[in-house]
C-alpha cells in the first residue's frame, strides 16, 4: 500500500473517532504548570546523572569527549589508593555517625523523659550548632586542637609541665582519622536530635511500667524495652546521618589534607581539581560507583522508614509519658548540655573572634589585648573580588530559595495530590536521590552536561545560574519534603471548590493553596537559602573567576595561609546566616499568627 494511502487511511480512521474531547483539553491546560514543572525537577536531576554514568565511559574530556572505554573504570580499581579511601569513607561515616547517634539519644531522653532543669535552654543550646558553616567549624579546631598551636594542646601542655611532664607537642592532634571523626560526629547530632526527639516525647510508657513490675531495673528496661522499640527511628536516622557523612566535604578538606586522608567526597574533588591534568574520568568512573551506592542507601532508607509503622506504640487512648527523677544527678545532666555548646558553639566562635582580630595569630592572653584591631576586616571589604562575591553570595542564595522551593511546591503537590500512585512513587524516590549524593558529585555530573556539545553553547558554564540549578537539585529533597508535609494538612476540598468556580491550577495555588502553606514555604526557603550561603562543595567545583561566591573565597584565603582574613570572613558570614535564620523566624511568626486570626 502508498504511503498515501495509509495517510488517508489514518486521517479517515481519526475522523471517525471524532474530536478530542472537550474536557481532555481542559484537563490538559489546567495541569500544564504542574507538568512542567515535574518534568524540569525530574530534568535537573536525572539528566546530569545519567551523562555522569555515560561519561564513566568514554575518554577525553567534558568538552570533547572520545571513545567509548572501560579504561576510567580501570584506573580506578587498579590502585590501591582507592580502597583505602574506601576504608577510610567507611570509618569516618560510620565511627562519626555513632558518636552523633549515642550523643542525640543522650541529650532527646534527658529532655523529654527526665526532670533535668533548664529543658528549654536545653534545646536552644542542641539547635544553635547549626548556625556554624561546617568550613569554619573546622578552621576553628585548627586553632584549638592543633599539635603545635592549638589552645587546648597549650593549656594541656601548660598543665602537664607544672607536674613536671614535658610534651613536646599534643598530646591531641586533629589533623588525623580521629580527628574528622571526632568533629563530625559533634556537627551530626543537632539533625539526629531533630528526627528522633519526636519519637521521645510520642512513646506510649505502659510498656515500660510492665517491665517495672516485672521487677526490671531501669538499666534493664531502657536497653531492652525503650530502645528496641525506638530501633526503626534510630536506624533511619543513623541512615539519614550516614549518608550525610558520606557527602561531606568541608571536614575532610581542612583537616584530612594536611594529613593527607582522602574519602570519597574529597578524593573525586581532587582528581577533577587538583590533579595534573585533571582526571575528569576518572572523578566520573567514581562518581558512578558512589551513585550506585547511593541509590541502594536510598533505597534501605525508604523500607526502614516503611518499617516504622510496625513499632507503633501510641494509640487512641490518652496516656502521660513517665518523667525518670534523676535526683542529685539533675543539675550534672545540664551539665553535660553546656559542654557540648561550649565545644560546638562558644570555643570555635571565639577562636574565630579572636584570630580575626590578630594580624598575626597569637596565643590568647592579656598581653595579646592591646595588638587587637580590625585591619582584617578593613582589608577583606577593600578587595574588589571580595565585594564581587558579596553581591554574587546573596543573589545564588536568593535565586536558590526561590527556586528550589517553587519547584518543592510543585513536585510536592504532584506527589501529595497526584492520582497515579506509581509515578508518585518514582518521583518521590528520584527527588531524594540528591539527597545522599556529595556536592561534588553533582557539580561533576553538570559539568559534564554543560561542558560538553551542544549544551555548552548555552553559556551556563561559568555563570550564577549553574550554580543555583546545582543548589537547587542539592536541597530539593528537603524542599518537597517539608511541602508535601504541610499539604497533607490541607484538605483537598478547598482546591476542588476553586475548581468548581472555573478556576486554573495557577490562579488555586496562588490565591488559595500557596496562602496556606506560607509559613512552611517561608521556612523551607529560609533553610535553603541559609545552606546555600554556607554550601562550600558545589561552588568549589562549579566556581571560576567569573562567579566568585563568598564560600570558595573563604576556602581559598585559608589555603593561601590567611587566617586571620578567612575568620574576618567567618565571623561576618555567620552574622549573615543568625541574621537572616531571626528574620525568617520573625517572619513565619507573623505569618502564622496572621493565619490563627
Amino acid at each position: 500500500m502508498s504511503s498515501g494511502g495509509v495517510f488517508s487511511q489514518s486521517a479517515a480512521e481519526f475522523e471517525k473517532r471524532g474530536p478530542i474531547p472537550s474536557w481532555l483539553v481542559s484537563q490538559g491546560r489546567q495541569y500544564l504548570v504542574p507538568f512542567l514543572g515535574t518534568a524540569f525537577t525530574a530534568w535537573l536531576i536525572v539528566v546530569p546523572l545519567f551523562f555522569l554514568i555515560v561519561s564513566s565511559f568514554r575518554s577525553g574530556t567534558p568538552w570533547h569527549p572520545e571513545a567509548f572505554t572501560l579504561q576510567n573504570y580501570i584506573n580506578a580499581y587498579s590502585t590501591s589508593h582507592t580502597y583505602v579511601m574506601f576504608a577510610n569513607t567507611a570509618v569516618f561515616a560510620a565511627a562519626s555517625t555513632l558518636l552523633s547517634l549515642v550523643l542525640a539519644v543522650l541529650f532527646a531522653f534527658l529532655t523529654e523523659r527526665t526532670d533535668m532543669p533548664f529543658r528549654n535552654v536545653a534545646w536552644g543550646l542542641i539547635i544553635v550548632p547549626m548556625a556554624i558553616p561546617g568550613l569554619l567549624f573546622a578552621v576553628s579546631w585548627t586553632f584549638l586542637l592543633s599539635p603545635h598551636i592549638g589552645l587546648f594542646n597549650l593549656w594541656l601542655r601548660s598543665a602537664a609541665s607544672f607536674f613536671g611532664i614535658e610534651i613536646a607537642q599534643g598530646p591531641f592532634n586533629i589533623y588525623s582519622l580521629w580527628g574528622m571523626i571526632f568533629l563530625d560526629g559533634l556537627r551530626g547530632v543537632t539533625t539526629i536530635f531533630l528526627i528522633i526527639v519526636g519519637a521521645f516525647r510520642a512513646m506510649d510508657p505502659s510498656l515500660e511500667e510492665a517491665s517495672r513490675a516485672a521487677g526490671a531495673s531501669n538499666f534493664t528496661t531502657f536497653f531492652r524495652i525503650f530502645l528496641p522499640l525506638l530501633s526503626p527511628a534510630l536506624l533511619a536516622a543513623g541512615m539519614y546521618s550516614f549518608m550525610n557523612s558520606m557527602e561531606s566535604l568541608e571536614i575532610p578538606l581542612v583537616i584530612g589534607l594536611p594529613a593527607r586522608i582522602f574519602v570519597f567526597s574529597s578524593y573525586i574533588y581532587f582528581s577533577a581539581q587538583r590533579f595534573v591534568p585533571p582526571q575528569y574520568g576518572l572523578s566520573a568512573a567514581l562518581g558512578a560507583s558512589y551513585l550506585l551506592i547511593s541509590i541502594l542507601l536510598v533505597f534501605w532508607y525508604r523500607r526502614l522508614i516503611g518499617d516504622v509503622r510496625r513499632f507503633a506504640t501510641v494509640t487512641g487512648k490518652g496516656y502521660r509519658p513517665r518523667i525518670l527523677q534523676l535526683g542529685k544527678w539533675r543539675h550534672a545532666a545540664f551539665a553535660l548540655f553546656v559542654v557540648y555548646f561550649a565545644v560546638t558553639i562558644a570555643a570555635p566562635c571565639f577562636v574565630l573572634v579572636w584570630t580575626s582580630l590578630l594580624p598575626v595569630y597569637t596565643t590568647p592572653s592579656w598581653e595579646a589585648l592591646s595588638g587587637l584591631t580590625l585591619r582584617n576586616y578593613r582589608a577583606v571589604l577593600s578587595l574588589r573580588q571580595i565585594q564581587e562575591a558579596i553581591g554574587n553570595t546573596v543573589i545564588v542564595a536568593l535565586a536558590t530559595a526561590a527556586v528550589t522551593m517553587i519547584l518543592s511546591l510543585i513536585v510536592g503537590w504532584t506527589v501529595v495530590r497526584g492520582r497515579i500512585a506509581k509515578w508518585r512513587g518514582f518521583l518521590d524516590a528520584i527527588t531524594f536521590l540528591p539527597q545522599s549524593l556529595p556536592g561534588v558529585i553533582i557539580g561533576i555530573a553538570f559539568i559534564f552536561l554543560y561542558m560538553q556539545p551542544p549544551l555548552n553553547h548555552l553559556g551556563l558554564y561559568g555563570s550564577l545560574w549553574i550554580l543555583v540549578m546545582a543548589l537547587a537539585v542539592s536541597y530539593v529533597a528537603f524542599g518537597t519534603r517539608t511541602m508535601m508535609g504541610a499539604l497533607t494538612q490541607i484538605h483537598q476540598e478547598l482546591e476542588e471548590a476553586g475548581e468548581v468556580c472555573g478556576s486554573s491550577w495557577s490562579s488555586i495555588m496562588r490565591r488559595i493553596t500557596l496562602p496556606l502553606l506560607m509559613p512552611a514555604f517561608i521556612s523551607g526557603a529560609i533553610w535553603v537559602a541559609s545552606h546555600a550561603l554556607r554550601n562550600l562543595s558545589i561552588p568549589l567545583i562549579l566556581s571560576t573567576r567569573g562567579n566568585p561566591v563568598l564560600s570558595v573565597i573563604i576556602w581559598h584565603t585559608w589555603e593561601d595561609g590567611y587566617p586571620g582574613r578567612t575568620a574576618a570572613l567567618g565571623v561576618m558570614l555567620i552574622g549573615a546566616l543568625a541574621i537572616l535564620a531571626i528574620a525568617g523566624r520573625v517572619m513565619v511568626h507573623r505569618l502564622s499568627r496572621h493565619q490563627e486570626s
